[in-house]
């Protein structure tokens, strides 16, 4: 190849474009909004359950959600058996989903928050603080436990309770807020027409 093809070659090639993950992520999450909310969904599930798990390793008790749902699904089954668990990690992922759902397409577009990124986690945080009052003030000492004396807030048995309850519903906030951005998916939308009606004004240019 001559000296003069290279130089020609190098200056028409095109330069390559930063590889961006969350920004494929966004862009598909535009073009399929339900699709994006359902990964969503599995995804901030997963991590919060594994983290209710792990509550204990900052001096915290175990939030052990699917098996305590396999005892309200189940209450034939006992407590702790493969089948109560199976039955309790279905209920607490179809939860999840409904509750991601029900965020995206109710609640999100309602709270008069600015969709910006610090906006959009706001919006996911008051979401999740309700759902940690609901379930403090009625799921635990109603539905799950009636009988253990967690008393109103679930603040029988001490702070901490409540306290690891709150930070996993934090944990489902920040993750649904991470994956579920409509302010940035409609500013990536904007970048992207912006820059191919720039590319195809220097190609007319040309």
């Amino acid at each position: 190849m001559s000296s003069f093809t290279a130089r020609n070659l190098q200056g028409t090639a095109q330069p390559l474009r930063e590889v961006r993950p969350d920004k494929d992520w966004f862009r598909w999450a535009g073009r399929h909004p339900v699709g994006a909310l359902l990964v969503t969904a599995f995804v901030a599930t997963q991590v919060a359950t594994t983290a209710g798990y792990f509550m204990p390793a900052i001096g915290l008790p175990q939030l052990a959600w699917p098996l305590h749902n396999g005892f309200v699904a189940a209450p034939g089954t006992p407590e702790g058996t493969a089948a109560s668990y199976f039955v309790g990690q279905f209920m607490h992922y179809l939860n999840g989903i409904a509750f991601v759902l029900v965020f995206g397409l109710l609640v999100h577009p309602r709270l008069p928050i600015r969709d910006t990124d610090r906006g959009n986690f706001l919006k996911a945080t008051v979401y999740v603080v309700i759902l940690t009052l609901i379930s403090t003030g009625l799921l635990v000492p109603k539905v799950y436990a009636p009988d253990a004396g967690y008393g109103l807030f679930s603040f029988g048995h001490g702070w901490k309770f409540p306290f690891a309850i709150l930070l996993w519903h934090l944990f489902f906030g920040a993750h649904m807020a991470a994956l579920y951005n409509p302010g940035r998916v409609a500013r990536i939308r904007l970048e992207d027409e912006q820059r191919a009606a720039t590319e195809t004004a220097t190609e007319i240019g040309q």
